[in-house]
């Protein structure tokens, strides 16, 4: 899939991620389960990716 977006629209794509990123590791911290853990860090190392890649 491609999906073009103006610098503004990368930008606050990316702000929002990023913001969304810092929740996810406070909730990685606070996850009891290891299958949870495993799963949002699987999330976690995705949404770095795309990060990247709006940069």
């Amino acid at each position: 899939m491609n999906l073009e977006l103006t610098d503004e629209e990368r930008k606050i794509v990316r702000h929002a991620l990023e913001a969304y990123l810092s929740d996810l590791r406070e909730e990685i911290v606070k996850a009891e389960k290891h299958e949870w853990k495993a799963g949002l860090h699987n999330e976690q190392d995705v949404l770095k990716k795309v990060i990247e890649r709006l940069a």
